[in-house]
């Protein structure tokens, strides 16, 4: 009885570790499922549909069937990725339950975009400590709009840029399940340091040079499925009628 209550109040405290911890959520999709090992993780970025003809067709899976149609510069969220045989790389959306060819998107300026541009400026600081705000402001990107204002928190900059102004900016990897934002060392309480929103940036995969045959033959053939299907209910209601008369 001792040892049970002593596991009961083990797990207790684990608790709230555990309701904290960094979990990723697998997506509910047939394709999904039967590719697990082939797909791969990444922080959701958004995507913006930039396809031929001012369009991106949208698949039920990587060389699937065409489930819908979006105009260029459509956002799409992304967090799984899948690269086939043919070296096309498809993103999928988990929010419209759909897959799309990476290469036909540009993608939305965020932290990770700005990372890349200012690697040589980003320095990893020595002997910084957490301090308590009373008010901070987060930023997805130094000079990002619509920061994220939170109050009595604790923060610690895990990196540091230093902007054209000589303000400080300091990274934060994840609080209060925000996650990689940065917030400006100088003025933490002031959130209006945006610069207005950065314009896309190509998406960084190669344009197929074409889809596969099949995501389209296969609107065809259950089309025709559909019809097959329909007519043989009329046939089998009419023979019934005429057995009956």
């Amino acid at each position: 009885m001792k040892r049970i209550l002593a596991l009961f109040f083990a797990l207790v405290l684990l608790l709230p570790s555990l309701a904290f911890a960094d979990v990723i959520v697998e997506p509910d999709n047939g394709f999904y499922r039967t590719h697990q090992d082939e797909c791969r993780h990444q922080e959701g970025r958004t995507y913006l549909a930039d396809g031929p003809d001012g369009k991106l067709d949208l698949y039920t899976a990587p060389n699937g069937v065409v489930a819908d149609t979006v105009g260029n510069g459509t956002a799409l969220y992304c967090q799984w990725i899948y690269t086939d045989k043919q070296e096309i790389v498809w993103g999928f959306s988990e929010r419209i339950q759909a897959w799309f060819p990476l290469g036909y998107t540009k993608i939305q300026y965020d932290h990770a975009t700005f990372e890349v541009e200012h690697m040589d400026e980003i320095e990893t600081p020595s002997g910084f400590v957490e301090r308590d705000y009373e008010t901070v402001y987060l930023y997805e990107y130094p000079g990002a709009p619509d920061p994220i204002q939170l109050d009595q928190v604790g923060l610690m900059a895990e990196k540091v840029y230093t902007d054209s102004e000589g303000r400080q900016w300091g990274f934060v990897s994840y609080i209060y399940g925000i996650r990689s934002r940065w917030f400006c060392l100088d003025e933490p309480g002031n959130g209006q340091l945006s610069e207005g929103k950065k314009e896309a940036v190509p998406s960084g995969f190669a344009a197929p040079e074409k889809l596969p045959a099949a995501s389209r033959t296969g609107i065809v053939a259950a089309v025709v499925g559909a019809v097959a299907l329909l007519t043989l209910l009329v046939v089998l209601l009419l023979f019934r009628r005429k057995q009956k008369a």
